[in-house]
Parts: structure tokens; sequence; C-alpha cells
């Protein structure tokens, strides 16, 4: 039973792995948009579509963790704690997408810190002339 579940939560993590890739796509085309100062506002609602979607998969996780933790009197879903429980082909198959996982959002995470520094770049004026006290009096005396 424990295994079974375990293979779930695998299969769910899996499942979570091709959405994430799905969202770093979107995020890489967020960026060229953003960088081309093109309107993202599609991919940005695609992006949070997903997120809801990866939210209820985890929902689902988290119900098949609590029930490996309470059939195996474990404080919490870990590898350490599988471990000592579990065939360690499955321990490592889950270590594994985990790691996966785990590539895939620091991916995510570099790629919209390059969309926030873009958004920040085009928020910045550009070469603008700061006005001075003085030239702010040399304009008033020209109009007058």
């Amino acid at each position: 039973m424990t295994e079974t579940t375990i293979a779930h939560i695998i299969s769910n993590y899996k499942e979570q792995i091709e959405m994430y890739s799905h969202m770093l796509e979107l995020a890489q085309q967020q960026l060229d948009l953003v960088e081309n100062n093109a309107p993202a506002d599609e991919i940005l609602a695609e992006r949070y579509r997903l997120m809801d979607d990866i939210s209820s998969l985890n929902k689902q996780n988290q119900e098949w963790q609590d029930s490996v933790c309470q059939s195996m009197e474990i404080k919490s879903f870990t590898i350490n704690n599988l471990k000592a429980n579990v065939n360690a082909e499955v321990v490592e198959e889950l270590s594994q997408v985990l790691k996966d996982i785990s590539q895939v959002l620091q991916q995510i995470e570099e790629v919209d810190q390059k969309i926030q520094e873009s958004l920040n770049q085009q928020l910045i004026p550009r070469n603008r002339t700061r006005t001075t006290h003085e030239r702010a009096k040399q304009a008033y005396q020209k109009e007058n």
C-alpha cells in the first residue's frame, strides 16, 4: 500500500515536472516579449493558469504524503525517513524526481530574474538631463 502511494507521489511529481517545463518555456517567451517591449499579458495569464493546475497537483501530493507518514508512523515525508522503510529503488527514483523538479524550478527562477531586470531597466529614464536650479532660472528668464 505504502509503496503504491509513493508510486502515485512520484507520478504526480513527474506530471509537475512536465508542467514546470512548460512554465519554463512560457517564461522564456515572456522574457523575449519583455525585452522587445511587447505585451506579455497572455503569457502571464497562461502562467497563472498553469500555477493553479500545479497547485492542485501539489495538494493531492501532500495528501498522499500525509497518508504515507501516518501509515509508516514517521513525522515527515523526507528521503531519510523513507530510506529505513521503503525499497531503495523507489527511494532513489523519488530522490531523482525531486532533483529534476529542483533544476527546472531553478531555471524558471533564473529566467524570471532576467524578466524582472529587463522590466526594471525599462522603468529607468534614459539619458534625461537633470534640471538644476541654474537651468530652471535660465528657462524662466527666456520665457519672460
